[in-house]
C-alpha cells in the first residue's frame, strides 16, 4: 500500500473536485500524464490508485484499477481524450485483471471481439462450431469451424 503522510494525504484531497456530490466523477485537478491519468507525487503515482489504496485497501498483485464510470458511459470517446482516466472517487474504481479491464470497455477490440456472435462469414460462434487457442499473450482466440472445415476442404481440393 503506498504510504501517505497526513500532510501529503491533505495535499491530494486538496487537488480532488467533489463538488458533484457522493455519486459524481470526483475529478483530479493536478498534474496529468501523457495519456490524460492524474499524477500525484514525484513518483509518478496515478491518482486513481491512490485514491484506490488510501480509500478501499491495497492494490493485490498484478491487477489493474477499472474505472466503473467509464464502462457505462457510452458517450465518452475513450483513449487519451476519455475524462473518465481522472476519476478518483473509490466508490467508481474496482482492482480486476487487465483481461477482464480490457473485456469491460466498449473502445477495446477484445471487447469489440467478445460481443461478435458469428464469424464474418456468418456462421454461429456456437461451442459446437468454435475452436478456441491461445494466444502467444496467452489470451483465447476463437476460429470457426466451419470455415476451417471449408478451408481445408478447399486446400485438398
Amino acid at each position: 500500500m503506498t504510504e501517505v503522510h497526513p500532510l501529503r494525504l491533505r495535499a491530494f484531497i486538496a487537488q480532488v473536485d467533489t463538488t458533484g456530490g457522493i455519486d459524481a466523477c470526483w475529478m483530479w485537478r493536478g498534474h496529468r500524464s501523457a495519456d490524460n491519468y492524474g499524477v500525484f507525487g514525484r513518483g509518478g503515482n496515478r491518482a486513481h490508485r491512490i485514491a484506490y489504496e488510501l480509500m478501499v485497501r491495497p492494490i493485490p498483485e498484478g491487477l489493474n484499477i477499472d474505472h466503473l464510470c467509464h464502462n457505462v458511459d457510452t458517450a465518452c470517446p475513450g483513449g487519451a481524450s476519455c475524462q473518465h482516466r481522472l476519476c478518483v472517487n473509490p466508490a467508481h474504481l474496482e482492482a480486476v485483471t487487465q483481461r477482464d479491464n480490457l473485456l469491460r470497455s466498449q473502445h477495446t477490440g477484445p471487447n469489440r471481439n467478445a460481443a461478435k456472435t458469428h464469424c464474418p462469414q456468418g456462421h454461429p460462434y456456437s461451442p459446437e462450431n468454435t475452436y478456441s487457442r491461445p494466444t502467444a499473450k496467452g489470451y483465447a482466440r476463437r476460429e470457426c469451424k466451419t470455415c476451417r472445415r471449408e478451408r481445408t476442404a478447399e486446400r485438398a481440393a
